[in-house]
């Protein structure tokens, strides 16, 4: 019998060439890429979804039918990586993997590579899930939910995707590559009586374009969390928590905010080991440039004891299921562990993580234990771990609200606002069966089908990207939308061929 995991793919998992007349960079004799992934929005229950992708590389009619990467053309000099999949479940919150160039030629196929796996679930009352590792890791619910860590096996350990149409890449031309893994369609899950045994059926889709967007640059990036580990005169690099790769930027026209400690509000103000947030885009020239938006320091929070997670438990004791570990850790914090949450003693010590230039809406708070809520994203700083028998505690003296990503469907609408149904069994085991979701002029929409909010209507399932709060009493959380993804009418995902 399979897990109840209903799919909420609007996107079918097809391949698609988007040709173009090109960037407007210089000419090369290589095709310089841009390498992307995100995760097909599902409602599957995952908190955390680490998987470590060994090869990623281009295929020929001469080698179409290839198992690994040796001779072709890599797209990823850096792998393997590993890479943190669950907050990247729109097209506005896709991560690059890498910037590199392949030769001109015509290519017929993606084959990517994957090495092991862990995930994060959450597990229903009175029931069990377990993965397939020697030996198997299970966790069992009681009355109430549990999350468990599972490290599920990869079968197949690649995947194959033949390009619908053979795509000419030339000399020059800007290309982005992009992937998406779909955690939602790759999960599999046989339940038999109450428990459910998982494994990773790898589903990816993959696109090729060499078109802009709207903007004109070939790829925006969004929420990009890591230390400083480098500045030069006009450039800085940081680490990206979620795929552990060196990111090189230009501020050239950035946005800084939130470095107290220095006014110039420039390139000055970054420091070596500093914690900052940027927004970045992939320009459409050759070679390709990698410029930041805009810069948020994460003032308080320490080199070597940040750490992301996601709030898992509220009462009777706050806890957190760590998501992504900054390099640089000193306190042995590991992604996929639940910590209990001690919280900072005052006010000063919660804060809210919106881009610059953004003003919340009266009402909306994040002060106190009482502002909290399952499912909430955070940036937490740690001032260390103490554990009693199986039980590790975190006391955070600094804990910034960060986007929060989740799919539903649209059960009424109040200009601006919406309320959205059809969540995941995390949220409706922890008694949270709607969310309203705001909207304003910080919000982008995209999909298949809406591209602004008067093109929503009830019963579309969508993706939502934003900071979720606590609704008070009696009341649903309330998100302060930054990102929707309306893909209307449910659709079945279609499978590629492995």
């Amino acid at each position: 019998m399979g897990k109840k995991i209903s799919v909420l793919s609007a996107l079918p998992l097809l391949l698609v060439f988007f040709g173009g007349c090109g960037g407007n960079g210089q000419s090369s004799s290589e095709v310089p890429v841009a390498v992307s992934i995100s995760d097909q929005p599902s409602n599957v229950g995952v908190l955390s979804f680490d998987i470590q992708i060994t090869s990623a590389c281009l295929l020929t009619s001469a080698n179409a039918f290839a198992t690994d990467c040796s001779g072709a053309q890599s797209l990823l000099p850096e792998a393997p990586m590993t890479v943190q999949l669950e907050n990247m479940q729109t097209s506005q919150q896709s991560d690059v993997l890498a910037t590199t160039s392949v030769a001109p030629g015509t290519y017929t196929a993606l084959l990517i590579t994957f090495g092991t796996a862990a995930v994060a679930v959450n597990v229903d009352p009175n029931a069990t899930d377990k993965d397939t590792a020697t030996p198997p890791n299970s966790c069992t619910a009681a009355a109430t939910p549990a999350v468990c860590e599972l490290s599920p096996t990869l079968t197949p350990s690649s995947v194959n995707v033949p390009f619908p149409n053979a795509v000419k890449l030339s000399g020059g031309q800007p290309t982005n590559v992009s992937i998406e893994f779909s955690v939602g369609d790759s999960l599999v899950g046989v339940t038999a009586g109450t428990t459910t045994t998982f494994t990773i059926d790898p589903i990816v889709g993959a696109g090729v374009t060499t078109v802009p967007g709207g903007d004109g640059n070939l790829i925006d990036v969004s929420n990009v969390t890591g230390p400083v580990t480098s500045v030069l005169t006009s450039s800085f690099t940081l680490i990206d928590s979620a795929t552990g790769q060196a990111v090189t930027v230009t501020p050239a026209n950035a946005t800084f905010s939130g470095f107290s400690g220095c006014s110039a509000n420039n390139l000055t103000c970054v420091l070596t080991n500093q914690i900052v947030s940027i927004n970045y885009s992939v320009s459409d020239t050759s070679p390709l440039v990698l410029s930041v938006t805009s810069v948020t320091d994460d003032s308080g929070f320490t080199f070597g004891q940040a750490f992301e997670g996601t709030i898992v438990a509220t009462t009777p004791t706050p806890m957190v299921l760590v998501t992504q570990v900054p390099a640089g850790d000193t306190q042995d914090v590991t992604v996929g562990e639940v910590l209990t949450l001690v919280l900072p003693a005052t006010s000063a010590g919660f804060s809210v993580g919106v881009p610059a230039g953004q003003t919340l809406p009266a009402g909306l708070t994040f002060a106190g234990s009482g502002d909290l809520v399952v499912g909430q994203n955070v940036l937490i700083d740690s001032t260390g771990i103490t554990t009693a028998g199986d039980i590790s505690t975190t006391t955070a003296d600094q804990i910034e609200l960060e986007p929060t990503q989740f799919s539903g469907t649209v059960s009424t609408i109040t200009s601006p606002n919406l309320t959205v149904n059809g969540l995941n069994n995390f949220f409706n085991d922890n008694a949270i069966s709607t969310i309203q979701v705001q909207t304003g002029t910080q919000t982008t929409f995209g999909g298949s089908v809406a591209t602004k909010f008067d093109g929503i209507t009830v019963g579309d399932q969508a993706n939502f990207d934003g900071f979720l709060f606590n609704g008070g009493a009696g009341q649903s959380p309330i998100m302060f939308g930054e990102n929707i993804v309306d893909n209307g009418a449910p659709v079945e995902a279609v499978k590629p061929i492995n």
